[in-house]
């Protein structure tokens, strides 16, 4: 897992970018999804540019990012009260899974501290990534009002889990995704 602390810079470009985000429809946490999800991303762009990974910004319903000859990419963020451990599940609902028809998910972990709005997330935890394919292959489905007993959850709609020990990491897929290498989108 990758730790990264969360600077004003990145924290600005993320509320420049939710002054021009509308709430979606249907949403289920509203505006409060908006902020962790573009934190998220803002993070694991500017971790992409750093690695110097070739990839555009496209943020669409259906995806987030292209990485250059490799893949799209839709990055999936979850604020949390403590830091990811390996045995930590990471989430991609599947009211949208069809639409989002994506090669890689690239996961992320947000901490949550005592502040108020954006600031009350102080790291980032790029804590994996994980082809489409292997995602369906390895799994959890779990229904709407269905309960997760390893750990209490009780879901508020259908969603595929896996947990963040079975992830790629997310330096070795940089690696991958900077290289001609034929691995690629579908691990």
């Amino acid at each position: 897992m990758l730790k990264i602390p969360i600077s004003e810079p990145a924290y600005q470009e993320a509320e420049k970018r939710l002054a021009e985000m509308p709430v979606l429809r249907g949403s289920h946490r509203g505006e409060a999804a908006n902020e962790v999800g573009v934190l998220g991303e803002v993070v694991t762009e500017w971790c992409l540019s750093a690695l110097h990974v070739p990839f555009e910004r496209e943020s669409k319903t259906s995806h987030d990012l292209r990485i250059i000859d490799k893949g799209i990419v839709e990055i999936k963020t979850k604020d949390r009260t403590v830091r990811p451990l390996p045995h930590y599940d990471c989430s991609v609902p599947l009211y949208n899974h069809d639409h989002q028809a994506v090669d890689w998910y690239i996961f992320v972990s947000l901490f949550r501290g005592g502040k108020q709005g954006l600031r009350r997330f102080t790291e980032a935890w790029i804590v994996g990534c994980m082809g489409r394919e292997r995602l369906q292959s390895i799994g959890q489905v779990w229904k709407a009002g269905e309960t997760d007993p390893s750990n209490g959850t009780k879901f508020w709609t259908d969603c595929i889990n896996v947990a963040i020990k079975d992830l790629k990491p997310f330096l070795s897929a940089a690696e991958i995704w900077k290289s001609g290498l034929v691995e690629g989108t579908r691990q």
